[in-house]
């Protein structure tokens, strides 16, 4: 339950066997790359080794790039499993020799081209779909007249126009055509603003037929085809039918690629890993005929490097180790190893901060006291036991990653907490056991006391957690003792004092807490003078330091949340219970129920997630100030990304399978 111990290697090898080591140490999964110039110091390398220039990586960039659109593409018109389908489908996992065998066997290079030419047709038949419609919205129009229009190009003797004039030209327009000889007019369609007409006119009458139509603000229509509208009408029709057709085929083509998803899911995790090895050259560096690749280790790992360095260079190697120097310390990546039921917790002190490598790591902690905040806040028997099984069966059901399976597992925890809070306030969904240990309603005073308590309690272990991290570096044991010590005298001088006055009158209690209480101020004082740079800025800062003392009280009135969530919760579950009761009995187990598994619902959603955000908030303000300062670097191994599948190492698949026969 602590940080790993951590250590830097550095392995040389011939240049020719690289590309083999780097597989392995991918496939191993448990080195951090380090960039070998940084290990060695500049004079040692002078001369000697040089950079690598990598050039592959743009090559297998522009590969990645194609896959990854083909499958966006693809990803549109495949249908989407639901949520639950998901989940109860086993996790494919894959080793890299695997997804390495898929890449260069499955000919994924001719599938992104025919995904290109679909995507390429399918673009122009729907631009030629939107062309079609322009045009049958225009020829319906014109379909009521029953001639083909080009006749009218053909006349001899007399002139004729299809056109459009504005609803409000055509009373006065159609009274004028009437007072000139020679000249027809019909109306072939009317809308709401347009009038569109045919015009026959004698050539001895053009002028004023020109005039008149001019007049009328008349736009002229060219009929874009030789046949009858109707015909040719009923033709696009076709065509938009052909179209449409032809994309269904197309869509259905891609809906059925559902294989070929799944192989380029896999093509593209490997090509995403290749391109991680390929950049990893950057942090190599290289002679003639040698390579030095250098990287941070787990030290209980080594002997696992060891076999996979000798695997992959057949013996042909020379490696090395170095310890954390003290300047390394801000540097060294950071790997939590908890037990198996703290490391769910592992989560939220990662959305804080991961620790430095000198200090604790809060986890193992922090889980306890998170588990028993949560409980209290949420204090139901019924709603922590369908939480447990809830996650119990959620575990045995479905198929789930590491993060959502640890995610559930927290929640699983925290359900434990709960039940046994629910059985002390005698909270059943809201009803109230026979026995009770605490009221909800009647026990308020007590409960906000016990709250209290429960802070005072994790503050005071937080500042012995500081008191020992302080203490084990040799330099800072005055600290240890007038930075941290001070103020937990302070906080058990306080409790000397309030038992002295309430408890016990009659006692010395009360004065040894007065005493305590001024020596433990003074320390607060020297612990804080430490800061100061200058006689008046010591004085400063020790004075200063006091102000901490609102932080503390502070603090401890932080904790009476655990109180209020935990009786408010309770209060609505009842109040729902209430309103239920009052409902006629035949509505009572029919709406009544609905109701019930509603409105409970909601308050468990909003009790869970209330004591989810306010135990962080406690872990994160009263607690882990106290001891933890955070900003550490995360361990990233040298491993595929794991965006589209899951990688795992041969050797684990290899270990399973012994498992299984044993």
């Amino acid at each position: 339950m602590a940080i790993a111990k951590m250590q830097k290697f550095s392995l040389l090898t011939f240049y020719e066997q690289k590309e083999a080591v780097l597989s392995q140490l991918q496939d191993f999964q448990g080195v951090e790359l380090l960039a070998s110039e940084k290990y060695y110091a500049a004079e040692e390398t002078t001369g000697v080794l040089t950079a690598i220039r990598e050039e592959q990586a743009e090559e297998l960039e522009n590969q990645f790039g194609q896959v990854n659109w083909a499958l966006q593409f693809i990803e549109e018109y495949v249908p989407k499993q639901s949520m639950l389908t998901k989940l109860r489908q086993p996790i494919k996992q894959y080793t890299i020799q695997e997804l390495a065998h898929v890449a260069h066997t499955y000919p994924w290079q001719e599938l992104c081209q025919t995904l290109r030419k679909h995507d390429k047709r399918l673009r122009l038949i729907d631009q030629e779909k939107r062309d079609v419609l322009a045009q049958e919205a225009e020829l319906s129009i014109w379909k009521y007249f029953k001639e083909r229009p080009s006749v009218l190009n053909d006349l001899q003797k007399a002139g004729g126009q299809l056109g459009m004039i504005p609803n409000t030209e055509v009373d006065a327009f159609l009274q004028e055509s009437e007072n000139i000889p020679l000249l027809y007019v019909e109306t072939i369609y009317q809308s709401q603003s347009t009038a569109y007409i045919l015009v026959l006119f004698h050539k001895d009458i053009k002028d004023k037929a020109n005039s008149l139509l001019k007049k009328a603000a008349f736009e002229q229509y060219i009929y874009p085809y030789a046949g009858i509208p109707e015909e040719d009408l009923a033709t696009l029709k076709n065509k938009s039918h052909t179209l449409i057709d032809e994309e269904k085929t197309i869509k259905s083509t891609l809906q059925a690629m559902v294989s070929e998803q799944a192989q380029l899911n896999i093509v593209a995790e490997y090509l995403d890993g290749a391109i991680k090895r390929a950049k990893s050259n950057e942090l190599l560096l290289r002679s003639t005929h040698a390579v030095s690749i250098s990287g941070w280790i787990p030290v209980d790992a080594v002997k696992s490097l060891e076999a996979r360095i000798k695997k992959g260079t057949n013996e042909n190697y020379y490696l090395e180790y170095q310890e954390v120097t003290e300047k390394e310390v801000a540097d060294v990546p950071i790997l939590l190893e908890n037990a198996r039921w703290v490391k769910p917790f592992e989560g939220l002190v990662r959305m804080y901060s991961l620790p430095q490598y000198d200090e604790l790591d809060p986890t193992p902690f922090m889980a306890p006291f998170y588990m028993v905040a949560f409980g209290m806040m949420v204090a139901d028997f019924g709603y922590g036991l369908l939480l447990f099984l809830a996650t119990v069966i959620g575990k045995r059901v479905f198929h789930l990653s590491k993060g959502l399976s640890e995610n559930l597992t927290l929640f699983q925890l925290c359900s434990i907490p709960t039940i046994i809070w629910g059985l002390i306030y005698g909270n059943f969904f809201g009803f109230e056991f026979s026995f009770q240990l605490l009221s909800a309603q009647d026990d308020v005073n007590q409960i906000l006391v016990l709250s209290v308590i429960f802070g005072y309690i994790q503050i005071m272990f937080g500042l012995a957690l500081k008191f020992y991290v302080l203490w084990k570096k040799k330099d800072q044991k005055l600290e240890a003792l007038f930075q941290a010590g001070s103020w937990m005298v302070f906080l058990v001088s306080v409790v000397f004092v309030a038992l002295g006055m309430m408890l016990f009158p009659n006692t010395p209690m009360q004065t040894v807490g007065l005493v305590l209480l001024t020596a433990s101020l003074v320390a607060v004082v020297i612990g804080g003078s430490f800061e100061g740079k200058t006689l008046a800025g010591k004085i400063g800062t020790g004075l200063y330091s006091l102000m901490d003392v609102t932080n503390y009280v502070g603090d401890l009135i932080s904790y009476t949340r655990l109180m209020a969530l935990g009786v408010a919760g309770g209060s609505i579950a009842s109040a729902f219970n209430l309103i239920i009761s009052y409902l006629p009995v035949p509505a009572r187990f029919t709406v009544g129920i609905l109701l019930f598994v509603a409105l409970h619902g909601l308050n468990i959603f909003l009790s869970y997630l209330s004591a989810y955000v306010h135990g962080i908030r406690l872990q994160y303000l009263e607690y882990f100030g106290k001891f933890f300062t955070g900003g550490g670097r995360a361990f990233d191994p040298f491993k595929s990304n794991e965006k589209y599948v899951e990688v795992v190492s041969e050797h684990e698949i290899q270990e399973e399978k012994n498992g299984k026969l044993d």
